[in-house]
């Protein structure tokens, strides 16, 4: 319980700098709208190709697909870093607006469509893996890709704020993940619950306005799930940035207290498998 309790904690704290900046939810919001554009101009690359035949798919198809999801991933990769370069600037007590994490996004272009390739790549072989094996085997993929997740959750903010290319990255993140697991899977954990909670909420009132007037009640699920997911995204970048400023100065600041963000889970003692938790400062 106290674990779960100072996961709420965090996720309030990183929902109270969304809350100071509003602006941070055009982010997630301009970045579905572009994915779907994404979607939409691929669907129609494929219509004018042609469509599969049953459930065998041409190469061309494959390389569609790839090409699908590196874009989906560029554009959910820049806009996230634009939330966490945002975020980062208020942590530190200054003024900041999405147009300065905009400029630091558009500053890493480079890193950020190659981390992309990478998240694509490994995207598709898990889901091509998942789909060669039964039952257990798409568990098992599952937790692999899980656990990719959680070890690359750093990734965006070590290419925005060290000097290192997309593989340092990952394995800075890595080091960076064996120090503060605890605190990433509490915060991002309440974070996930609280939006989903609050998304079951927003389709029952939606659901019931829909038995009198379906259009309404369709209008109120889509806006209103759609502003969640926008403020589940916005909070967690917020999240991401505040752990890994914390991971690497030891500080923390506005709603995040240095308490909740050390001891949501105590990493193994020195020497252990998830090795020292003291925070290092990035080489720049």
């Amino acid at each position: 319980m106290n674990a779960f309790s100072r996961g709420l904690r965090l996720a309030m704290a990183s929902w109270a700098v969304v809350r100071q900046d509003r602006q941070l939810l055009i982010l997630p919001i301009v970045s579905f709208v572009c994915s779907v554009i994404v979607i939409a101009v691929f669907a129609a690359g494929t219509w004018g190709i042609g469509l599969p035949e049953g459930d065998q798919l041409e190469p061309v198809h494959y390389v569609i697909l790839f090409l699908l999801y590196v874009a989906l991933a560029f554009v959910t990769i820049f806009f996230n870093a634009a939330v966490i370069g945002t975020a980062m600037e208020r942590l530190q007590g200054r003024d900041a607006s999405i147009g300065d994490g905009l400029r630091l996004a558009r500053e890493h272009l480079g890193a950020i469509f190659l981390w992309a390739v990478v998240t694509a790549t490994v995207g598709v072989v898990l889901r091509t893996l998942a789909e060669r094996f039964g039952f257990v085997g798409r568990i098992v993929i599952s937790l692999i890709g899980a656990a990719w997740n959680v070890v690359t959750f750093f990734v965006v903010p070590v290419l925005l704020y060290e000097p290192v290319g997309v593989g340092q990255g990952i394995k800075r993140s890595a080091s960076l993940f064996r120090q503060r697991w605890g605190e990433q899977f509490v915060g991002n954990g309440a974070i996930g619950i609280v939006v989903f909670v609050a998304a079951l909420a927003v389709g029952a009132v939606a659901f019931a306005v829909g038995t009198v007037a379906l259009p309404v009640g369709i209008a109120v699920g889509v806006l209103g799930i759609g502003a969640l997911l926008a403020i589940g995204a916005a909070c967690s970048g917020v999240f991401n940035a505040a752990l890994y400023r914390y991971a690497t100065t030891g500080e923390a600041s506005g709603a995040f207290s240095i308490e909740d963000l050390s001891s949501s889970f105590r990493p193994k003692g020195r020497g252990g498998i998830f090795g020292s938790s003291t925070p290092t400062r990035p080489d720049l």
